[in-house]
């Protein structure tokens, strides 16, 4: 919907509205929300005809967008402090129990179990040990958990790449050999059907 379009009635509500709203508008979230055309046009309908139809489809949209945007906070935060937790963890037993390999096995003193173990293809860091496809492995909200598990194998790749390795949609198309437009849409859905999961299970306000 264009401004020219409009009735000039319409345009000096919209004008007001501006005006009256301006910091309001300026909101990253809200300027982000209606960078969608769709939801712009809802927004121009809401002001130029104000009935209570219109208002809540701008509502309902809006809480739709604002619930997406706090549950990919959580789940980024989620794994993310996870991933910490799973690295301290790993830690501290390696500091409660420390390994013996440069005990001698000889008379000598010059051979060791380290010696015998060396491999250099061995070595194992905490990046290779997040590399796994079973992003519900690395995540301790039992709820949470539950609507991994809800993913399809396809799903569960791409939240995978996006939230434990933090790619954007076009690096993890580029990697699966897929269209952007395809990721983002796997992607969406993802999110659509945990959300839709936890809303069922837990308070979404208090996400």
């Amino acid at each position: 919907m264009s401004l020219e379009d409009l009735p000039e009635e319409c345009s000096a509500k919209i004008d007001d509205f501006k005006q009256q709203n301006e910091k309001f508008l300026k909101n990253r979230l809200i300027r982000s929300f209606f960078q969608n055309e769709d939801n712009y046009d809802l927004l121009l309908k809401a002001i130029c005809h104000p009935l209570e139809d219109n208002l809540k489809e701008l509502d309902l949209k809006f809480k739709k967008y604002y619930f997406s945007v706090r549950f990919t906070s959580f789940i980024s935060t989620t794994l993310y402090f996870t991933a910490i937790n799973f690295d301290k963890k790993r830690r501290k037993t390696s500091e409660r129990n420390p390994l013996t390999l440069d005990q001698s096995i000889t008379s000598d003193g010059d051979t060791t179990f380290k010696d015998l173990l060396i491999d250099p293809k061995s070595e194992v860091f905490i990046d290779h040990l997040l590399d796994g496809d079973k992003i519900e492995e690395y995540i301790e909200d039992p709820i949470l958990h539950k609507a991994v598990l809800t993913l399809t194998p396809k799903q569960k790749e791409v939240v995978n790449f996006a939230y434990l390795k933090g790619l954007s949609d076009t690096e993890i198309a580029t990697i699966l050999n897929k269209t952007q437009q395809a990721v983002s849409k796997v992607h969406k859905k993802a999110l659509e059907k945990m959300g839709s999961f936890l809303r069922e299970n837990t308070d979404v306000e208090s996400i």
